[in-house]
């Protein structure tokens, strides 16, 4: 039996993949920086010191892959590492100044993306886009 309605999973993909493959071209020819890496960086700026697997969190993604994710940040003098003076298993992750002013130079970037990509809705729509899709992320389907 065919659903009725929107085809809802077909545009939700169709709209990430387009959205993430334009972010990523962005972010490499002007940051020279995965959108992985700039979110990183975004969360870094704002909780320097926190741990990997709080990084993984933010980023939603599994806590083995931030390890080659970081390794690459700190190759290009982004972040750094430092243990952990309470687990010293752990480490803690810090933004550099080059990870700074890399920030710097994305925010304007996402900001003029952000604006292209609500530009003709108005507030009450994109609260209700906003609203479905932290639903569309946090129900079990």
């Amino acid at each position: 039996m065919r659903a009725k309605g929107p085809k809802l999973f077909l545009l939700l993909d169709r709209a990430s993949h387009a959205v993430r493959q334009r972010l990523e071209r962005r972010a490499r020819e002007e940051l020279d920086a995965s959108m992985v890496q700039v979110g990183a960086l975004f969360h870094l700026a704002a909780h320097d010191g926190c741990l990997a697997k709080e990084l993984a969190e933010a980023l939603g993604i599994q806590p083995a892959g931030v390890s080659g994710l970081v390794d690459r940040m700190e190759a290009g003098g982004l972040v750094q590492r430092k243990a952990c003076a309470e687990d010293r298993r752990a480490q803690r992750l810090h933004i550099t100044p080059a990870g700074k002013r890399a920030v710097t130079r994305a925010l304007p970037m996402v900001g003029k993306m952000q604006g292209a990509l609500i530009d003709g809705f108005t507030d009450a729509e994109i609260a209700i886009v906003v609203r479905f899709l932290e639903a569309a992320t946090e129900r079990e389907l």
